[in-house]
């Protein structure tokens, strides 16, 4: 971990529900936050704050450091560094005493939590949840880290309230440089790059050539599904035939397919695997990642008519039909990786683990046996003797297969579940809606349009203004203000309700609310020419222009398709103009680091080429 260097004399080894209240604690100032993450630490010793003025302005008035935490409510290490550190009363009183305290749900504030962490990725060279970063009394980051034992948690504390109190000007000094540098780098610009035929080519080769051929995907471990790189390769295949980039994307569909990061009982996804091939999957399943994945199943049915990926489809679409909707229409933003076990203890993947003797008690000794050397299901197992199930070789005959797993389903359901984040994201949901969409169209099941219909009208219902949009809903409020990414997102859902719709009369509406959406993204976020900022009004130590890919593609590559799209359905030469202006900014972006900005190369070529 690399620290800036006036740290380097710290030294120390190398829809959960809200808490609940002990009858010795009192809540924080916590209470009444609209975030289910937020929730969860309502009781902690630690007297946290929400973001917003009200703590900064004490940092500022008692001259305190700030100890930021930002996390999101279905995290594992959220969960873990709660119980540990924030829980711990010896901890809390160093916090109460010589910080202020802020708490962040990056599901809720995805503008905050791309300043911090990046400002975790400066400072050290990576990042994670919980992201954990010092500020100084002005709000400009010292230090940051992800997880941290308890013990090197107080270690830290102590050490930086002893520096603060010796040199507060060199921690001032450091944190004003940090600041500076990262605020330069979030509102950077590139010059505009013409994309041409050989770059392109190269484009494409050096992210094929960073594949991995043997499990599928990008990267080692941690391997996460990375959805825009293998959309844009999609894309390539559909406009050029390019057979390396279909492979690519087979490949990569397949190992998820077979692995553990495939929910092989229940269906759907999980957020990332820990190993390359795909087989332990950290187990929290997130609603953008089956809105992305669910893309790529579609879209390579349409082109391939591959059997495997239509079945993964389906499967998928089930988990969301039944576990994921919320009463009128919309989608939950996520489940919990942990749950409690039959031992009663909070566990990772509890819900999602078996043993042999497990499986052949639901099924028999001879189907049992049968899905435990399918899925490898062993004695030893693959965490503390339970085991993953994940596909040892090609997929077994699904009319024997898929009825044992829902016989494994139903008896699983009985078991303690992981809790539901129930906030309703706009922009996720227009992810989901848009995949909806294309799906009714490709498998010619039209209730799937119409779900994706009756969540945007649920959402047009609840969360638009009269100037505008909020981005979510929970606990039946709507709050916060839309951000680029929401606001885009949504707008190519509606686009796609239009596109798919089963008949004519049912596509009425949806431009219009996709231009008006347009218009706000031309009005409020900044200037085209330079990239769109991701919030209509700056808080934390920066703006951002919204150009890496997350868990959506980037805020501006998704306006640049919805100002592309809507310019040629609507006859609007204006958006087409504009739509320019932002491909001219966009296309440096793109150039510079294709893996992390693909959907902005794919937008520019949707642009150009249609």
């Amino acid at each position: 971990m690399r620290l800036i260097p006036v740290l380097l004399l710290i030294l120390w080894p190398l829809s959960l529900p809200a808490q609940e209240a002990a009858p010795n604690l009192r809540a924080n100032h916590l209470a009444g936050a609209g975030s289910p993450y937020l929730l969860q630490h309502l009781y902690n010793p630690v007297d946290w704050y929400p973001w917003g003025q009200e703590a900064l302005a004490k940092a500022r008035d008692e001259n305190k450091l700030i100890f930021l935490s930002v996390g999101y409510a279905s995290c594992h290490w959220c969960h873990v560094m709660r119980r540990e550190s924030f829980e711990n009363p010896e901890i809390a009183a160093i916090l109460n005493e010589h910080f202020v305290s802020i708490k962040v749900d990056r599901e809720v504030r995805p503008d905050l939590d791309e300043q911090f962490m990046l400002a975790t990725q400066y400072l050290t060279g990576s990042g994670g949840w919980p992201n954990n970063v010092i500020l100084t009394p002005l709000g400009d980051p010292v230090f940051g880290a992800t997880y941290l034992p308890p013990d090197n948690l107080k270690s830290l504390l102590t050490r930086m309230t002893a520096l603060w109190r010796e040199n507060p000007a060199a921690i001032n000094a450091e944190g004003f440089r940090v600041g500076r540098f990262l605020r330069d780098f979030l509102t950077r610009q590139a010059a505009a790059v013409e994309l041409t035929p050989e770059l392109i080519a190269r484009i494409n080769a050096d992210l094929l050539a960073q594949m991995d051929d043997f499990n599928g995907g990008l990267g080692t471990a941690p391997k996460f599904p990375q959805e825009p790189v293998f959309l844009y390769l999609t894309d390539i295949a559909n406009r050029t035939g390019d057979a390396a980039a279909r492979a690519a994307v087979t490949a990569y569909l397949d190992g998820m397919i077979a692995g553990g990061i495939h929910d092989q009982v229940g269906g759907g996804f999980h957020r990332y695997a820990v190993d390359p091939a795909w087989h332990i999957p950290h187990f929290e399943k997130m609603l953008y990642n089956q809105a992305n994945i669910g893309l790529l199943l579609t879209r390579s049915v349409v082109a391939t008519g591959n059997a495997t990926h239509a079945r993964a489809l389906d499967r998928m679409l089930a988990y969301l039909m039944r576990d994921m909707r919320a009463p009128g229409g919309a989608f939950y933003a996520a489940q919990d990786a942990d749950s409690v076990n039959a031992a009663g203890e909070h566990q990772e993947g509890a819900y999602y683990l078996w043993s042999p003797d497990e499986v052949i008690a639901v099924l028999g000794p001879g189907d049992g046996a049968w899905i435990n050397q399918v899925f490898d299901i062993t004695p030893d197992g693959d965490l503390d003797g339970a085991n993953v199930l994940a596909l040892t070789g090609d997929l077994p005959d699904p009319a024997r297969l898929d009825p044992l797993l829902a016989r494994l389903e139903a008896v699983r359901a009985r078991r303690a579940p992981p809790a539901t984040d129930e906030k309703l994201l706009l922009g996720w949901n227009g992810a989901l809606i848009a995949m909806l969409a294309e799906a009714a169209h490709a498998t010619g099941r039209p209730e799937l349009w119409q779900a994706g219909a009756e969540a945007a009208t649920f959402l047009i219902d609840r969360l638009k203004t009269r100037d505008g949009y909020l981005r979510m809903i929970f606990a039946g409020t709507a709050r916060e203000p839309a951000q680029l990414p929401d606001l885009a997102a949504f707008a190519l859902g509606l686009i796609a309700l239009h596109d798919y719709a089963p008949s004519a009369a049912q596509r009425d509406g949806w431009l219009d609310e996709a231009r008006f959406i347009a218009d706000l993204l031309r009005r409020d976020f900044g200037a085209l020419d330079e990239g769109l900022r991701m919030s209509r009004v700056q808080q934390g130590f920066s703006p951002v222009i919204a150009i890496e890919d997350g868990e959506l593609p980037s805020g501006n590559a998704m306006t640049l398709m919805v100002l592309t799209r809507l310019a040629r359905r609507m006859e609007a030469p204006e958006l087409a103009i504009d739509a320019d202006r932002l491909a001219a900014a966009l296309s440096g972006y793109g150039a510079e680091i294709p893996v992390q900005r693909a959907a902005a190369l794919a937008a520019v070529l949707e642009l150009r080429e249609g």
